[in-house]
C-alpha cells in the first residue's frame, strides 16, 4: 500500500480532504475548549439543548473557521453534479416546510411526548399520506422526529419553531410571501432589465403590488411580518457590535436623532449604554412610534422622544449631535436614497461640522476578501432587497458615490466594515 498523501494540507488555495478534516478536528477542539473555559453548555440534539453563544465575539471566530471548512470538505467530497443536484431541489423541502407551517404541524405535536401520525394528519385536516411523507422529509434536516414507527415528536428545530412565536413568523413569512415572489425573478427582470425600484421587482411581479402597499391591504400578514421583523432583530441583535463598539459614542455631547428609527430600539439601548445622551427617534409609520413610546421605561422617558418624520423630508432638528440611519437605505433604488442623503443636508447644515451621518447597514465586502459563507449572507441580503423592493446593499464605493450625488461636500471619515452589519462615519464639508 503506498503512503496517505499530504500534499495540499496547509495550502488553502488548493484544499485536500485531509487538509480540510485537520482545520475541522482543530477548529473543532478549540470550540469545545472555549465552551469549556467559558462554562458554556455543548451544543446537542437533545429538547434541552441551548443555542450556541454566537453572541460572543470569539465563538463566532471559531464557529466560522470551522463552518468555512465544513462546506469546503462537503463540496470536495459531493463534486459540483451531486451538489448541484441537491442544491435545485432544496425548493421542494421548502415546499414542505411550507406546508408544516400552514397546517400547524408544530402547533399539533406536542411539546413533550409524541403523536399518532394519522391523529395529526386528523388535526391538520390534510390526508394521512401527505402528512407522512412531508413529516419524514423534514425529519431528514432534524425538523420533527419519528423516534417509533409512525409516532411524531420534536427536534430542536421544530420545537424552538413551535414555542418561538417570532421565529416562526421569520420562516413563515420567508417561505409565504418571499420565496414565492423569489421564484418570479427571471420574469420580472426580462420584462425590466435595466430598471427597478419599490414598485418594479419580482415582489410586485408575483404578487401585483409593492411590498408596504401589500401588508397594508392585508392586516393578517401585516402582523405576521411585524412579528418576523421583530424576531430578526431578536436574532440578529449581535450584529450591533459595531454601531456600539466601532464608533465613540462618549465622545458626543446632546442628541442624537434616529432617523427611521421605528420604534426606537437601538435608541432605547444605546441610551441605557450613554446616559449622557439623549435621543430622537423619527419615522413615517405612526404605529411604530406608538409601540416604542409605550414601551419606553420610566428611566428613559426624559430622554428619548418620538417625531413624526419621512426621511424622504428635509431633516427639522437643529443641533444634533449625531444623524443615524440604520438598514433603511437597503430598502430603496439609488435614486431615492440620494434623496434621502440630501434630506439630511439641512440638518447637518445647522448642527456642529463635527456632526456625523451615521450609516449603519451591511457594505457589502470585494469578492474573496471574506470567507464564503459569510459572503453568502451578506449578499444573501442582498437579494433579498432585489426580490422584495427592487433595491440593494451596496459597497463603500458604492456608498460613496450616491453621498457625492446629494451633495458633493459629503466626506467618510471612516469605515467599519469588519461585520456583517458595516458603519459608515460620514461629515458634511463645510
Amino acid at each position: 500500500m503506498g503512503s496517505l498523501s499530504t500534499a495540499g494540507v496547509n495550502d488553502p488555495s488548493s484544499p485536500s480532504i485531509l487538509g480540510l478534516a485537520q482545520n475541522i478536528l482543530s477548529a473543532a477542539q478549540d470550540i469545545t475548549k472555549y465552551l469549556q473555559v467559558n462554562k458554556l453548555p455543548e451544543p446537542s440534539f437533545s429538547l434541552e439543548s441551548q443555542d450556541p453563544p454566537h453572541d460572543h465575539p470569539e465563538y463566532r471566530r471559531l464557529h466560522a473557521s470551522l463552518k468555512a471548512n465544513l462546506e469546503d470538505l462537503q463540496l470536495l467530497i459531493d463534486g459540483p453534479r451531486k451538489w448541484l443536484r441537491a442544491f435545485c431541489c432544496t425548493g421542494y423541502d421548502l415546499g414542505a416546510l411550507q406546508v408544516a407551517l400552514d397546517f400547524d404541524f408544530f402547533q399539533h405535536v406536542p411539546a413533550h411526548g409524541d403523536i399518532a401520525v394519522e391523529d395529526l394528519a386528523n388535526k391538520a385536516g390534510l390526508d394521512v399520506d401527505r402528512t407522512s411523507r412531508i413529516i419524514r422529509q423534514l425529519r431528514t434536516y432534524r425538523i420533527f422526529e419519528e423516534l417509533q414507527p409512525r409516532r411524531v415528536s420534536h427536534s430542536p428545530s421544530s420545537l424552538v419553531i413551535q414555542q418561538d412565536e417570532q421565529l416562526r413568523a421569520v420562516v413563515h413569512y420567508s417561505l409565504d410571501e418571499m420565496l414565492k415572489a423569489a421564484a418570479d425573478c427571471n420574469v420580472s427582470l426580462k420584462a425590466n432589465p435595466h430598471e427597478a425600484h419599490q414598485n418594479l421587482n419580482p415582489f410586485v411581479t408575483r404578487h401585483g403590488v409593492g411590498i408596504f402597499e401589500f401588508y397594508q391591504k392585508d392586516p393578517e400578514k401585516a402582523r405576521r411580518f411585524a412579528k418576523a421583523m421583530a424576531g430578526l432583530r431578536k436574532m440578529d441583535s449581535h450584529l450591533d457590535f459595531l454601531l456600539k463598539d466601532g464608533f465613540n459614542w462618549s465622545a458626543l455631547k446632546g442628541t442624537v436623532v434616529d432617523v427611521g428609527g421605528g420604534n426606537g430600539h437601538i435608541s432605547k439601548s444605546l441610551a441605557q449604554i450613554y446616559p449622557d445622551l439623549d435621543f430622537i427617534v423619527q419615522d413615517s409609520n405612526a404605529d411604530m412610534l406608538a409601540e416604542g413610546k409605550e414601551s419606553l421605561t420610566q428611566d428613559l422617558a426624559p430622554r428619548v422622544q418620538y417625531m413624526h418624520h419621512s426621511f424622504f423630508d428635509p431633516q427639522p432638528v437643529k443641533n444634533a449631535a449625531a444623524f443615524l440611519i440604520r438598514q433603511c437605505t437597503h430598502n430603496w433604488a439609488d435614486k431615492d436614497v440620494v434623496t434621502i442623503f440630501k434630506a439630511f443636508v439641512p440638518g447637518l447644515e445647522n448642527s456642529s461640522p463635527e456632526t456625523p451621518l451615521l450609516i449603519n447597514d451591511i457594505i457589502i465586502p470585494e469578492p474573496g476578501t471574506w470567507p464564503r459563507h459569510q459572503e453568502r449572507n451578506v449578499r444573501q441580503v442582498d437579494m433579498v432587497m432585489l426580490v422584495n423592493c427592487g433595491a440593494k446593499q451596496r459597497t463603500k464605493a458604492e456608498f460613496e458615490q450616491l453621498l457625492k450625488q446629494a451633495d458633493e461636500r459629503y466626506e467618510i471619515k471612516n469605515v467599519f466594515d469588519d461585520g456583517p452589519l458595516g458603519l459608515l462615519e460620514v461629515y458634511l464639508r463645510r
